[in-house]
């Protein structure tokens, strides 16, 4: 066997060990401010106030904190595979979500300033976990839905369907598998571990299926604001009405 895939990502990963958040959070935060402007339109002075610069700049060290831990991510998905626990579905879900680390046609392209590109490639991967957590139980469960939320703030409103699609997609996977044989289900982990897909969602060497019923992404995704920023604390209200604070110690939580 060639391990394709695992090549492609350890590749991959070269540039992911570049990053510093310290460093790299100054651009990240440019970014975030030209990309998303109505991120801050609740802010007095908006986008182009200090208050937008600083809450900007600790979201850009957040979510390269989080940029930078995908080697570890990635690590921990390989080796969750081995869990005894673990059936051939539940690994179809994270080795697809690995495979969406390669895909050259990912939502976002990875070659935005300063990692912003690989904010999606972060959600798929949380999105797998969540998608599959009760195989190794729900301690991370609260964690990726939060982080999945603060992630998504980086997301282009337009492409935030997509984004809450491929969580669905992980889901429906999951349910899909379940009254399959193991041998198809480890015949379709072979073909994408040899040939890593360049599109997203990946073809897959599963049976025709018709769904019964709509599987719903574990989390909506809408559009936020920030309404409060202090000193690190953030407050940040989506348009669904949801709201989630970054707390001082950069824990995060619902309201």
């Amino acid at each position: 066997m060639r391990w394709e895939l695992f090549s492609q990502i350890t590749r991959k990963l070269v540039a992911v060990r570049e990053f510093e958040p310290q460093r790299d959070a100054a651009r990240y935060a440019e970014q975030l401010l030209l990309s998303h402007p109505d991120l801050f339109a609740r802010l007095e002075g908006g986008a182009a106030s200090v208050a937008a610069r600083m809450a900007a700049r600790t979201i850009a060290t957040d979510h390269l904190r989080e940029i930078c831990e995908l080697p570890h991510a990635v690590a921990e998905l390989q080796s969750s595979m081995d869990n005894s626990t673990m059936g051939a579905g539940e690994r179809l879900v994270r080795v697809a979500a690995l495979a969406y680390l390669v895909c050259e046609n990912d939502l976002i392209r990875d070659d935005l300033p300063a990692g912003f590109g690989l904010v999606d490639d972060c959600i798929v991967l949380r999105a797998a976990r969540l998608a599959t957590a009760n195989v190794l139980g729900t301690d991370h469960f609260t964690e990726d839905l939060t982080t999945v939320h603060y992630l998504s703030v980086a997301i282009d409103d337009a492409l935030l369907p997509s984004i809450e699609a491929a969580l669905a997609l992980a889901a429906e996977l999951e349910l899909r598998t379940r009254p399959l044989p193991d041998a198809i289900v480890e015949r379709a982990i072979y073909e994408l571990i040899e040939n890593p897909p360049t599109d997203y969602p990946p073809p897959l060497l599963l049976p025709d299926y018709t769904p019964t019923r709509v599987t719903d992404s574990p989390l909506l995704l809408s559009a936020g604001q920030i309404v409060e920023t202090d000193t690190g604390l953030i407050v940040i209200e989506f348009r669904d009405g949801t709201q989630i604070r970054r707390n001082r110690d950069a824990t995060l939580e619902y309201l």
